[in-house]
C-alpha cells in the first residue's frame, strides 16, 4: 500500500467539504429489514488506524477493522490529515485493511459483501473501483483469494469522483467459510486517472468507511445451565431452603468467531410461573478472565436470590446476547434487531424434604468398617472440622437433612481411603465401599498344626503399629488396612511337655486387596526330647523299670530260700 498524506488546503475547501459531507449523508446506502431475514446478518467492521502497530496475518501493520465504533480522527481536520492520498501523476490509490483480532471462531460470509469507502478528488473525473479479499492465516499463509473482483457501484454520482466527500458502496457477491485463528485482508482500489488528486476518509464518524459482511455466524448464547450454591448443575430449587441456599446460579455460554470484544451486552429475563418478571432484563456479569477479548467462548453468569414467597413450578430463563452491531443499530434506529440473539432455559421451583439419611462404610469386601472418621461436605461447599465416627457396625445416620449431593471422606489409620459424592433423596441406606482391605493372617507350627491364641502384630514401614490381634481357634487373625506395605510379626508362648515355649515370626505383606499371609512358626513345636516332661517320663519310666525288676528279684529270691 502506497501512503501519503497532503496538507491542508484552506478552510474554505474544508468547509465545502463538510458541507458536502452533510449533504451527501442522506445518499449512503443502506440496509432494510428485508434484508435481515433468515440466519444471514449484515455485520459492519469499521476501518481503523492504530499509532502502534498490530501483529495479524505474518506481518504489523496500522490499518485495521473490527465491529467497533471507536473512532480515531474525530475532526475534519484530523480526517483530512490521515487520509489516504494519491497526488496527481499516479493513476490510482489502493488501500489494504486487515481484520484484527484474528477470527476466534470459524464463520461464513454468504451473499452481499459491500464496501463503503469515502472518497474524493481535486476535480470531477470517472473512475474505477476494484475489490480483492484473501484469507490469512497467522503466519501469513493465504488460505484464499478472491482475486480481484469489479464491483457494482451505488453512489449518488456513480462511477464519479468530484470535490465532494462522497460515499461509495462497492458490492460483489461471494461467499466463503474462514477459518478460526485467520485474518480477512480487505482490499480497495480507486483509479480516477493521473490528472486528479484523491483521497479516501476513514476511522471518523464523519467519514466511516467501512465493510458489510454477510455473516451466518455471530454472537449468540451457545447454551444456559441453572446451578445451585454449590456449583452443581441442577434445575430444581426450593422455596423452603435455607436462606444461603435459595438461589440459582444462572450461567450462560457465548460464543463469537469475531471475539469477546464484539459483544456489547449479556441480558436475562426470569419469568416465574405466572408469567410475572422476577428478573427483567438485567446485566450478567463475564465470569471468564485472561484474555477474553479474542476468545471465541465467554461465560456470564447472575445469581438470583429468590424469597420464600417463590411461586412452585416452572420459571423460563431468557438470556439474549447484543454485539457490537447490536449497540450501533439501536443507537441509529432505536431497536436492537436482528442483532440479538436468544436462548431460553428452564427450572423448577419446588418444595424441599428432608430426610433422616444412613450411611454404611465397608471394607472392599463389604464388610462393615467400624470407628473411620468420616468428613462430609455439605450442599453449601462448607466441611466438617471434626470428623465423625461410624457405630460398631459401620453406620453414620444424618438426620432432617434436604436432598442433594453430599461429599464424604473416609479416612482410616489417618490415611484417605474414599472421597465419594453422594446425592440423598430417600432415607437410604447408601453403602460407601472404601479402598481398605482384609488381611488374614494364619500362624502355623512347624508341622502345620493351627496356632490358636497366638500374637499378630502389624507394622507400617515406619515401624507404626497399625493393629494388634489373637489367633483364633482356625489360627487366623483379621485386620482391616489401608493400601501398602507392611510388617507381621507373630509371638506365641505356651507350655509344651512341663516346658515354656516362646516362638515367633516376621514376614512383609504388601496390602493392594484383600488377601492372606501365612506365618510358620519355627521354633514350635520342638523337638520332644528337649522337653522336660519328656525327660520326666522317660525317667519314670524307667523307675518304675526298675521298681519292678527289683520286685521280681526279691521274689524270685524268696521264692528260691523256701
Amino acid at each position: 500500500m502506497k501512503l501519503r498524506f497532503g496538507k491542508l488546503k484552506s478552510l474554505v475547501t474544508l468547509t465545502a467539504f463538510v458541507l458536502a459531507a452533510i449533504t451527501m449523508a442522506s445518499f449512503i446506502p443502506t440496509g432494510n429489514l428485508a434484508s435481515y431475514s433468515g440466519t444471514v446478518k449484515p455485520m459492519e467492521f469499521y476501518f481503523h488506524y492504530s499509532d502502534i502497530p498490530v501483529s495479524v496475518a505474518g506481518l504489523q501493520t496500522k490499518y485495521f477493522i473490527n465491529t467497533t465504533r471507536f473512532f480515531r480522527f474525530s475532526t475534519v481536520e484530523e480526517a483530512y490529515a490521515n487520509s489516504f492520498y494519491k497526488p496527481i501523476g499516479l493513476p490510482k490509490i489502493d488501500i489494504d485493511f486487515y481484520l484484527y483480532p484474528n477470527l476466534a471462531g470459524p464463520v461464513t460470509f454468504n451473499g452481499l459483501w459491500q464496501v463503503f469507502i469515502w472518497v474524493n478528488a481535486s476535480a470531477y473525473k470517472p473512475a474505477t473501483f476494484s475489490l480483492h479479499f484473501q484469507e490469512i492465516a497467522v503466519g501469513g499463509r493465504v488460505l484464499w483469494d478472491s482475486g480481484v473482483l469489479n464491483p457494482t457501484i451505488t453512489s449518488s454520482i456513480g462511477a464519479y469522483v468530484g470535490v465532494p466527500i462522497y460515499c461509495y458502496n462497492l458490492t460483489v457477491s461471494l461467499v466463503h467459510t474462514f477459518n478460526s485463528d485467520t485474518s480477512l485482508l480487505v482490499e480497495v482500489e480507486v483509479n480516477a486517472g493521473s490528472s486528479a488528486d484523491t483521497r479516501i476518509w476513514y476511522d471518523s464518524p464523519l467519514f466511516p468507511s467501512k465493510a458489510i459482511l454477510p455473516a451466518e455466524d455471530y454472537a449468540r448464547p451457545a447454551w444456559v445451565k441453572t446451578c445451585s450454591v454449590d456449583n452443581s448443575e441442577t434445575n430444581l430449587f426450593y422455596y423452603n431452603a435455607s436462606q444461603s441456599e435459595r438461589v440459582v446460579i444462572v450461567r450462560a455460554n457465548v460464543t463469537d468467531p469475531f471475539g469477546g470484544y464484539d459483544i456489547y451486552k449479556v441480558n436475562i429475563t426470569i419469568v416465574d410461573p405466572e408469567g410475572n418478571l422476577v428478573i427483567d432484563n438485567e446485566d450478567m456479569t463475564r465470569a471468564s478472565d485472561g484474555l477474553w477479548f479474542i476468545k471465541y467462548s465467554n461465560v456470564y453468569e447472575m445469581n438470583w436470590s429468590y424469597p420464600t414467597t417463590a411461586l412452585v413450578g416452572n420459571y423460563t430463563v431468557i438470556v439474549s446476547v447484543i454485539d457490537n452491531n447490536g449497540l450501533y443499530h439501536y443507537n441509529d434506529a432505536g431497536i436492537y434487531y436482528p442483532f440479538v440473539e436468544e436462548e431460553t432455559h428452564t427450572f423448577t421451583m419446588g418444595i424441599i424434604v428432608y430426610y433422616d439419611p444412613s450411611f454404611l462404610i465397608t471394607d472392599d469386601v463389604g464388610e462393615p468398617l467400624p470407628n473411620a472418621q468420616v468428613y462430609i461436605t455439605w450442599r453449601n461447599g462448607t466441611t466438617d472440622i471434626l470428623p465423625r465416627y461410624t457405630a460398631t457396625n459401620g453406620f453414620i445416620n444424618l438426620s432432617q437433612v434436604p436432598a442433594g449431593n453430599y461429599g464424604f471422606t473416609v479416612l482410616w489409620k489417618d490415611l484417605i481411603v474414599k472421597q465419594i459424592t453422594i446425592h440423598v433423596d430417600s432415607n437410604g441406606p447408601y453403602t460407601i465401599k472404601t479402598q481398605v482391605f482384609q488381611l488374614t493372617v494364619n500362624v502355623f507350627g512347624n508341622d502345620g498344626s493351627i496356632i490358636h491364641g497366638a500374637y499378630v502384630i502389624i507394622y507400617t514401614q515406619s515401624g507404626v503399629g497399625y493393629g494388634l490381634d489373637l489367633t483364633d481357634s482356625a489360627g487366623k487373625a483379621i485386620f482391616k488396612l489401608p493400601s501398602g506395605t507392611y510388617r507381621i510379626e507373630a509371638y506365641y508362648a505356651t507350655d509344651y511337655w512341663l516346658t515354656t515355649i516362646k516362638s515367633s515370626a516376621t514376614e512383609q505383606a504388601t496390602v493392594s486387596a484383600s488377601t492372606s499371609k501365612n506365618l510358620i512358626l519355627k521354633d514350635y513345636p520342638p523337638a520332644i526330647w528337649s522337653t522336660t516332661g519328656f525327660w520326666i517320663l522317660i525317667i519314670t519310666i524307667m523307675i518304675a523299670i526298675v521298681i519292678a525288676i527289683c520286685a521280681f528279684l526279691i521274689t524270685l529270691r524268696k521264692r528260691t530260700h523256701m
